[in-house]
């Protein structure tokens, strides 16, 4: 590479972090916007539902979500196609994978309704452990989550338009959009006179109608690609549903993880432990918020720098991706989980005792699969997915059977769910790697030097302060806890997470700040 290349790359990658940090950015106010909003929305619809009802909702409307997975499997497809696309400045094929996705996700979203419809109404009504006089509800509660289910699935292209093309101040405004629209209907909620259950599904019927426009809408305007046409190429419909039939074992163990286990906590413990179940997917979807905003900006580069070629960027932005996000989790989650029963207490007032053990047992998960983020989009970006979700996908999917047998035949006790998935998801990590090397040309070396090390020091240092923490008095937790947050993380993630290039970039970056 001559001079003039090197000044290239070098201009290109200055370009590509910059975006990356001010997409980030939109996404973390996008964040705390929506964090905020959501937490007060979900205390009041508590209040206004009462625990049985919000568990009802939970249970019901999770599992038709759970049908997601139809359009999982093919949404990160399209997400992948539409990147790689742009990664080689090929509009003609851009808008050919969007009109094939758009027609696909219209039947992909007829199929789910065929088997709510069927299988779906079968385990709500002989499976489900519902109260008699609320099945009504139910029902409602049922079809109003088909519906939003609908709209979901035909918004997914466009809004694979907007993060494939790095619009995610758009994004952001929709996510916001979103919450706004959620928390209106709460208060409105609270002063029409109707069961408060079916009220609440009806109205969220109403969003997700609303959402999908603006989908549609801000998609049209900044990308003229994303137009529907009336001719189709089967072949990149044939393309999209390749790639999507093996992630369906991916999708398969995501309902695991979240709707599983909440079908098996209703199953052998009952609604007010769906309660506690949803509760702590809740704090778990707000806090991972933190990782994923940055991978989501990160995301389509990883892609892009595939399709061009470019390995050894590609290697760099993979290896500060995963300890950008386990560095910024680990700072955020410690002080939730040395103070969870405060802050439980705090917002939502009387909870299910055991809500306390499940969130910080969510959390600590979170901390193992925020180092797999970047893995996951690495194996997308190369298209050879079928070992990657046969294996990785099969591990993960072992988590339900392995709790079922646990609460079944030894009784164990309801936290033996989240304890089971930890374990599956440590397993799990090691497998990515060796599929990757195989797929990706990963040098797992040079990943276990550069990232699973630093991981596991920090990882450590976490466990230590928790244990120091969680059982002594409040004021011992409070200086337990400022001292880990802002003394001992910190300066474990500079000196020993972070390597030489990345503290240089901080450096450069508060000198640029200071010269301002």
């Amino acid at each position: 590479m001559n001079e003039q290349q090197k000044h290239t790359s070098m201009a290109n990658a200055t370009a590509n972090n910059k975006r990356i940090a001010k997409n980030t950015l939109f996404l973390y106010v996008r964040m705390f916007v929506t964090l905020g909003v959501s937490l007060f929305t979900v205390r009041i619809v508590l209040q206004t539902l009462g625990v049985e009802d919000y568990g009802i909702y939970n249970v019901v409307a999770g599992f038709v979500t759970s049908f997601s997975f139809i359009a999982n499997t093919t949404s990160s497809a399209i997400q992948r196609f539409l990147s790689y696309c742009l990664g080689q400045n090929d509009k003609t094929c851009y808008h050919e994978y969007f009109v094939g996705s758009f027609i696909l996700f219209v039947a992909l979203a007829l199929t789910a309704f065929i088997l709510l419809e069927t299988v779906g109404a079968w385990f709500l009504h002989e499976k489900m452990v519902i109260p008699s006089e609320r099945m009504e509800a139910a029902d409602w509660v049922f079809h109003g989550a088909m519906i939003i289910l609908f709209f979901s699935f035909i918004s997914i292209p466009y809004n694979a338009v907007i993060v494939s093309n790095e619009k995610m101040n758009l994004f952001a405004y929709l996510s916001i959009s979103d919450v706004l629209l959620k928390l209106s209907i709460v208060y409105l909620l609270r002063a029409l006179p109707f069961d408060p259950l079916k009220t609440y599904s009806a109205l969220l019927v109403c969003t997700g109608m609303m959402n999908f426009l603006l989908h549609k809408y801000l998609a049209t305007r900044i990308c003229k690609e994303a137009r529907l046409s009336l001719k189709v190429k089967i072949s990149y419909i044939r393309r999209l549903l390749g790639f999507s039939c093996w992630n369906l074992v991916g999708s398969l163990a995501g309902i695991c993880r979240n709707q599983g286990i909440n079908i098996l906590q209703n199953l052998y413990f009952g609604p007010i432990y769906n309660t506690a179940c949803s509760i702590s997917f809740q704090i778990y979807n707000a806090i991972n918020g933190f990782a994923s905003n940055f991978m989501m900006a990160a995301n389509p580069q990883i892609i892009k720098l595939y399709a061009k070629g470019e390995k050894t960027a590609l290697t760099l932005l993979v290896e500060r991706s995963s300890k950008i996000s386990f560095s910024l989790l680990a700072l955020i989650t410690f002080p939730f989980l040395v103070f969870m029963p405060y802050i439980l207490s705090l917002w939502l007032g009387d909870i299910p005792p055991v809500t306390v053990v499940f969130a910080r047992l969510i959390l600590i998960n979170m901390l193992i699969e925020c180092v797999s983020m970047p893995l996951m989009t690495l194996a997308q970006a190369t298209g050879y997915v079928k070992y990657y979700q046969l294996f990785v996908g099969g591990i993960l999917i072992l988590n339900i059977p392995i709790a079922w047998l646990l609460l079944k035949y030894f009784h164990a006790e309801a936290f033996s769910t989240f304890a089971t998935l930890i374990a599956i998801n440590v397993i799990a990590l090691v497998c990515r790697l060796f599929i990757l090397k195989r797929i990706a040309q990963l040098n797992i070396t040079q990943f276990f030097k550069n990232v699973l090390t630093r991981w596991i020091f920090l990882l450590l240092l976490y466990l230590v302060g928790l244990c120091l923490s969680i059982d002594c008095g409040l004021t011992a937790q409070i200086i337990i806890s400022c001292i880990f947050t802002f003394i001992a993380i910190p300066l474990v993630v500079l000196f020993v997470v972070f390597g030489k290039s990345e503290r240089n970039i901080i450096k450069l970056y508060i000198k640029q700040k200071i010269k301002k």
